[in-house]
Parts: C-alpha cells; structure tokens; sequence
C-alpha cells in the first residue's frame, strides 16, 4: 500500500510539474520535504503492528541456552573467548530488554490486574540473566588487564547488578512495587461533587489558584491520598531490596545506586554542588517569600517558622518547580511578557503538533526524525477508558524502530518544554542504537535527563520565539531581562534543593538512618533544611509525604536530576560556542546548527562505551561536573536579587 501511494504521489507531481514550478516561490523546500514526511508516516503507519517481540517461553529457551562458564578455566583466560561470550550475552540482554520494556509500557499504558501479572511474571527473567552472567564477567575480569578497552568496560557493566538468591524475592518485590505505582496512578481526591486525579485536574488547580484554603484542600488531599497507602508496602520494599543488596557485597541500596556515577567521591561532589548553588536559591527563596506573604497577607503564617514557605503556595504538588506564580513574583509585572501558553492555544497547537515542533528542533541540528513506530504507538494524551500512568517518559524497545512517549500531553508551556525533554531521551536511544545492548544507555543517567532541558533552554529564547513566528522583535529591554531570567530561575534553580534531598532521604532510608518510625519526620526536616519550606499543616507518622511524589513510588533514583540540572547548563554553553553564538548566554538560539548538533551527535553516539567524563569532555572540553555556566547564566539575576533583598534588612537572607 505504502509504494502505491508514494508512486501516486510521484505521478500528481510529474502531471502538475508546471503548477509546481509556479509555486516553487511560495512553497519552499522545507515545507515540501516536511509535507513528504507527514505523508511517508502516515503511509508507514499503517503496516506497523504493536506485537509482542518475544514471548515468556522463547526467553525462557535462551536462558536455558546460554553458556555458563564459570568452571572453564582456559576460556575465562582467554580474550577471544571472552569476545565470543560477550557477544552471546549482549544478544541476550537485547531479548532481556525487548520483553521488559514491552511489558512496562504496556503495563504502565493500561493498569489492570493481567497486565501486571504479565510484568510480575517477567522479573525472575531478569534475575535470572544476572545469575547466569554476573559471575562469568567477574571471572573474566580478572585477567582482562591487556585486552581491547571496549571489551574490559563491557565486562565491567556486567559484572555489576544485584542478584536476589531466593525468587520469591524476586517476585514479591515485583508485585509490591507494581502495586506502589498503581495506587499513585489512580489516586484521585474527591470532595462533594467531583473526584479529581493528579493529571491534569489537581495540577491545574495548583497552577492557577491564589485560593490559599483551596490550594490547601489539594494539597493536603493529593498527599492523604497516596502515601498512606504506600507506607507499609514501601517498608517492605526497602527491606527486600536491601536483603539482595547484602547478599551481592553491597553495604545497602544506596551503594548500589551511587555506583551508577562511576565517581569514587559521588556524594562529596555532590554535597559540594549543593553548598556552591546555595546562596543563590537562598536570595530566590526570600524573594519569593516575600511576594507571597504580600499577597495572602493575614492568611500567611506568622509562627516561628516564618522563614519557610507553606509547600502548598507555590504552584506545583512537590514545590519543586515555581514557575506557575510568576505573576505573583514577576519582578517587573508591568512590562509586557510573552505568555507562551496562550499563544500555543492561539495558534491552535494540539498536543501532536507539540511534539512535530520538538522533532524540528532535533533534525535542525542534524539529528535523527522520530521512526514511523514512534508516531504509531506512542501514547501522548490521556486515554478515556483505562487507567494510565500519566507521568511522561520514553521508552526503548531496544529494535532500533521503536521509541515512545506516554505523557498526558496538555497544550500549555510547561507540556511543551516536557515534550522536548522527552523527545531528548528518544534521540539519545537513536543515537546509540548500533551500540551493543550493554553500552545502549546514557554515559550515565544524568545524561540521559540533561539532553532535552539543554534543548529546552535553547526553544525558551525570544530568538527562538521568532524563530516559530511567535513574536516579531526578539530585542528585549533590561526589565524584560530580569523578567526573563526570573522565570527560568523558578523553574530551574528553585529544582536544586529538591532534586538533592529526594535521594538524599532515600540513601538514609537505605542505610537504616531513617526508618518506618520516622519517615515523615526526616523527610519534613530535610524540606526544612534545604528546601525552606514547611507542611501547611500538622503531618505524623501515619502519613508518608515521600511516597506523593512519582519517583519515591517508582523507586526511580532521583540524583540524576540533580546532577542533570547542572550538565544541562554545561552542555547548552557548549553548543552556544559551537554555533558561534555572541552575547549573554541567556540570549542563545542554537537551532538550525548543524555544526553544534555535530559535537552533540558524537556524545550520544557513545551511549555509556566510555566513561562518562570522557563523553563530557567530547561535548565542552570538561571533565568534572560544574557550577559555573549555572552561574553565568543568571549573573543578572543574582546580581538584580541581592540588590532588592538589601532594600528589607529585616528580612533575613535564607532559612
């Protein structure tokens, strides 16, 4: 059918060639190849069918197939038959990969009872892989001192994970974490009238209410409503996968999770991130606080803790991200601001043509277009009928077509940065798609995050915005500067403390620090001490405020995110010097640079073959981790900041 319309296609063109060259004026070769395109996905679309890449029983044969070579002494020694056994097991991990990515979106798409008995039934598969391979790859290691380099990393990565030695193990963790995401997913807060879930109801409402007993009511139910529920479970979930990490040499999870950086001093680089970004959250804080107290006035507290902020007031259910009260904060609310979300609305954007626009940004850098699988099946808005996780995230499926997204896709700002976000993950699995199945994953995790929040950077400019025809004179005034520069600032530097903390409780849950007595308790002293916000209201023990937020029910490590927020600054430095970009960094566009898309195409390319530092130093030059393009950036800002903080000495800097 696809070669039939395409040849019909050709000959409209021969007959109207004349038409066509009167027009070829008005219809530049973008537009036509873009038309083209839409017509080949359409086309190939229709051929595609979602099935089952491979069934329990054919994973199942291969497992009892594949070589153990624990005892063979001669072959553990030898670097050809360590290739061979290599290559076996990547062939594996790819079938491994296919089944389980396959089932989690189809879990995750449709929650019901079948489909996570499917994923629950799958998980001693994986265990399995790893007890079949882990043990080989350690033996092989030991004499790999002289071999090829991309060999000795290949056995490295293998020779890490955690095996479980009982599979009830396995299996119970399995269903008691399918059931941690399953109530998160369809948690829903009810009053009188309605029942509202997460997405998009309850985020709405935090986003555009200035109802103070309102923005509570959500708030407080959004929390009463999951975490409870999850508290027992998730005792239960800490104490299995501590027990596994034990029985394979680990002190605990978290030195499971921390061994993913590849960095011998990961939580002291980590702390030290921190402690330089600090004085500069802690003049937005009491900025924003400020702002706040003068609008909910006598609502506001005026306890001993009025240095911190009441969680629920600044537009978001975790208080991670503040840029839905720009209105209330804007430092200079009578100059004219771009409001993206109206114009998206405007210009009629649908949730489809968000994600177009995402994939124009990519392949103007000379990256790689969405497959027509990922047209065909991904889920990008919220389906009617079924139970869907609407958290948005991209799936590999690990065959080098198919690549999705499920996200409950809104047309707004902040869908279409996430959009961008999303879409960075997938060309990051495009870009390293030839690689062996071992070395198909970011440099490491913060990578993977960092990808399309470095492009998002660059679509948030008013140079962009005309570069999409939204606004006619990207020019800006020094008040529309700071303006600017505050709204990135509420959603990037306003993350910091959070993205730290999140794991930062979990490792101490790990380590036994915190435990089922006191959960809410640290977690809140930690919010405290960081963040500078505090409950709204008297929260025990019987809650467990954690388990609110998605990657604590997930068991998604969260450090990542943190680190990603400085890697994505560093990276959009980069490839602004790349394209050649003159002026204040805040101000660079790099659409359309092939040139800078080149030295970012060579980095993912690399999938995580090298040490990180190695694929960071390919893209800037770099080899740590740094502050200091964060800085640059909101130099302004910090400086605009620490000016209108001095004007109220009685309010204290900090928390």
């Amino acid at each position: 059918m696809r070669y039939i319309l395409l040849a019909i296609l050709f000959l409209y063109f021969l007959v109207n060639i004349n038409q066509c060259a009167r027009l070829r004026n008005k219809i530049d070769d973008l537009k036509l190849k873009n038309l083209i395109k839409i017509l080949e996905k359409s086309i190939e679309g229709e051929d595609l069918v979602d099935k089952e890449p491979i069934s329990a029983q054919e994973l199942e044969d291969l497992l009892q197939s594949f070589p153990v070579l624990t005892n063979d002494t001669i072959c553990l020694q030898t670097e050809s038959c360590a290739r061979n056994w290599i290559n076996k097991y990547n062939d594996l991990l790819t079938k491994i990969n296919q089944r389980g990515s396959y089932l989690e979106y189809k879990f995750e798409t449709d929650l019901n009872e079948e489909n996570e008995k499917e994923l629950t039934e799958y998980a001693p598969a994986s265990n399995r892989f790893l007890e079949l391979t882990k043990g080989t790859a350690k033996k092989f290691l030991e004499n790999c001192d002289l071999w090829e380099a991309d060999l000795r990393r290949m056995l490295f990565l293998a020779s890490q994970g955690i095996i479980f030695n009982d599979t009830k193990d396995v299996v119970e963790l399995s269903e008691l974490s399918n059931k941690l995401e399953s109530i998160y997913a369809t948690a829903k807060v009810c009053d009188d009238r309605d029942c509202l879930s997460l997405d998009p109801e309850l985020s709405n409402l935090l986003k555009d209410s200035r109802d103070y007993e309102k923005l509570l009511w959500a708030w407080k139910g959004w929390h009463d409503v999951t975490g409870p529920k999850m508290r027992n479970i998730y005792t239960k979930t800490v104490e299995i996968n501590n027990k596994g990490a034990i029985e394979n040499d680990y002190k605990d999870l978290s030195e499971r999770w921390i061994e993913d950086f590849e960095d011998d001093n990961f939580e002291k680089n980590y702390d030290s991130l921190f402690e330089k970004i600090k004085p500069l959250y802690e003049q937005l804080h009491s900025y924003v606080r400020r702002k706040l107290k003068n609008l909910y006035g006598s609502k506001y507290p005026k306890n001993h803790d009025s240095k911190l902020i009441p969680a629920h007031l600044l537009g978001n259910m975790w208080a991670q991200s503040w840029e839905n009260i720009y209105d209330i904060v804007a430092p200079f609310p009578n100059v004219a601001q771009i409001n993206f979300t109206e114009i998206l609305i405007k210009k009629k954007y649908t949730p489809k043509s968000i994600f177009e626009t995402a994939e124009n940004f990519f392949v103007s850098l000379g990256l790689s277009e969405m497959t027509p699988e990922f047209w065909q099946f991904s889920d990008i808005v919220k389906p009617v009928g079924r139970n869907f996780q609407c958290h948005a995230s991209a799936t590999d499926f690990f065959d080098g077509a198919n690549f999705r997204i499920k996200m409950c896709t809104s047309v707004d700002d902040e869908n279409f940065y996430t959009a961008h976000h999303e879409m960075g993950h997938i060309e990051y699995y495009m870009a390293y798609k030839n690689q062996p199945a071992i070395f198909r994953s970011g440099a490491n995790s913060a990578f993977h995050e960092a990808i399309g929040d470095t492009i998002a950077l660059s679509v948030q400019t008013p140079k962009h915005y005309k570069q999409l025809n939204i606004i006619d004179d990207d020019s800006m005034t020094k008040e529309q500067e700071i303006n600017f520069l505050m709204l990135v600032a509420l959603k990037k530097l306003a993350f910091l403390p959070f993205g730290y903390l999140m794991d930062k409780w979990r490792w101490d849950v790990f380590r036994g620090k915190i435990n089922e007595t006191n959960y809410n308790q640290k977690w809140w002293e930690m919010r405290e001490k960081f963040q500078g916000l505090k409950s709204p209201v008297e929260r025990s023990e019987n809650e467990f405020d954690p388990g609110a937020k998605y990657h604590i029910a997930s068991y998604t490590p969260y450090a990542r995110y943190f680190i990603s927020h400085f890697l994505q600054f560093q990276f959009y430095k980069s490839l602004c010097n790349h394209a050649n970009h003159e002026g204040p960094l805040y101000k660079c566009d790099f659409y359309n640079s092939e040139k800078a898309g080149s030295f970012l195409k060579k980095m993912l390319e690399l999938g995580s073959s090298k040490h990180w530092t190695f694929a960071l130093e390919a893209l800037t030059g770099e080899t740590e981790v740094s502050a200091d393009a964060v800085f640059e950036y909101f130099k302004p800002l910090e400086e605009w900041l620490r000016k209108e903080n001095s004007k109220f000495p009685k309010e204290q800097v900090g928390f």
